[in-house]
C-alpha cells in the first residue's frame, strides 16, 4: 500500500550538517520524511557538480564554476539564473516560486539566499549558499531564519 506523502516526497537517508548519514540510537539509518526529503534533495543538487553522478548525469549544478568569477552585473545575473534553474528542476517546486538573491559577493566570500515553495505547502522554504573562496568550500545552510542574512 502506498503512502501519498511518500509518493510525492519519496524518502532518502537523512544527512547531518556534515553530509554524513544520520544514525538512530539503535544503529539504524534515519530516513527523511515529507518536506525534509525535498529540501535535502535541493541541497544535494546545488552542491553536486553537474554530471558528477554516473547514474544521473543531469543531476547537479554549475555553481562551483562561479566561485572565482568577478562580481559584475552579468556574472551576478547568470549566477542567480543558475541557482534558480537548478531549484526549479525539482518537480515538487511550484513553477515560478523560486527567488534567489545575492547576500554578498566579495573577493573572499560569495553568499546567496534562495527561497521556493513546494507543491501543497503554504509557506516557502529557503537555503543560504555560502562559498569561502580562500578554501574553495561550498556550504549550504538551512535558511530557517526570519532574515536569510542572519545565516552568514
Amino acid at each position: 500500500m502506498s503512502d501519498i506523502s511518500t509518493d510525492l516526497w519519496g524518502q532518502d537517508i537523512a544527512l547531518d550538517e556534515n553530509d554524513q548519514a544520520r544514525v538512530a540510537a539503535n544503529g539504524e539509518l534515519v530516513l527523511t520524511e515529507g518536506v525534509e526529503t525535498g529540501v535535502q534533495d535541493i541541497k544535494l543538487r546545488l552542491v553536486t557538480r553537474l554530471g558528477g553522478l554516473f547514474y544521473d548525469l543531469d543531476f547537479g549544478s554549475l555553481i562551483p564554476d562561479w566561485i572565482y568569477e568577478d562580481s559584475t552585473e552579468i556574472s551576478r545575473a547568470a549566477f542567480l539564473a543558475e541557482v534558480t534553474m537548478r531549484v526549479e528542476e525539482d518537480p515538487r517546486v511550484v513553477v515560478g516560486s523560486v527567488k534567489a538573491s545575492i547576500l554578498t559577493w566579495t573577493e573572499k566570500l560569495l553568499a546567496v539566499a534562495v527561497e521556493w515553495t513546494f507543491i501543497g505547502e503554504d509557506h516557502p522554504m529557503n537555503l543560504v549558499l555560502q562559498v569561502d573562496k580562500s578554501v574553495r568550500e561550498l556550504v549550504v545552510l538551512d535558511g530557517r531564519y526570519a532574515e536569510p542574512e542572519a545565516a552568514i
